[in-house]
């Protein structure tokens, strides 16, 4: 079996990414790719980066977008 790291980004490494401010990622977030850590409203929320690349193609990507994935 192959062990590879995923790397999970916090919402405000989300926000950098896309460029968006942290306000609309905590607005909007419903809609992304997450991992939820604990039961309660305020528990910590996790995004595994491998899902947010695919939600990023599926939703945003257009015939004349370019899009250069991240190496790692």
């Amino acid at each position: 079996m192959l062990n590879q790291e995923i790397k999970y980004l916090n919402k405000r490494e989300l926000s950098n990414l896309l460029g968006i401010s942290y306000s609309t990622i905590q607005r909007k977030f419903k809609n992304f790719p997450k991992i939820k850590l604990g039961k309660s409203k305020n528990s910590r929320v996790l995004f595994p980066r491998p899902a947010i690349d695919q939600f990023i193609e599926r939703e945003f990507k257009d015939e004349n977008s370019v899009y250069v994935k991240e190496l790692s």
